[in-house]
């Protein structure tokens, strides 16, 4: 018997002659390749053809999914947020501008190819 399932990222599977569940972790369109995650960690790359001829159930996601990770702590499932304050961050590229002349000391050296005297605002 085969499948006339698609294959979809992100769905778990179980190979019913085989008895192992596993996830759809990507679909390569280009190599028309499926790659497959089982619960132990183990990667597997199948050709879309082999798919079809598969003999698969949908299978539900495992409950313990820190199976491939190494040991997890069990305080170490839940996130948190950092005990950062909204004002402590910085936005990326915050600060002082900086124009190059005398108060950087580099008054007497040439600005990187390309760019001007105030490349750095």
């Amino acid at each position: 018997m085969s499948t006339e399932m698609d294959p979809i990222v992100g769905n778990w599977y179980q190979h019913i002659d085989q008895g192992l569940d596993f996830e759809v972790v990507a679909i390569d369109e280009q190599t028309t390749s499926v790659e497959i995650q089982y619960l132990d960690g183990t990667l597997d790359e199948i050709s879309l053809e082999d798919w079809y001829e598969l003999n698969l159930d949908p299978a539900e996601p495992p409950e313990d999914w820190t199976g491939p990770l190494d040991p997890v702590e069990a305080d170490d499932t839940d996130f948190t947020e950092p005990d950062v304050e909204d004002d402590e961050w910085e936005e990326p590229g915050a600060g002082p501008a900086r124009r190059r002349g005398h108060r950087d000391g580099l008054a007497d050296d040439p600005p990187p190819e390309g760019l001007g005297g105030d490349w750095d605002e």
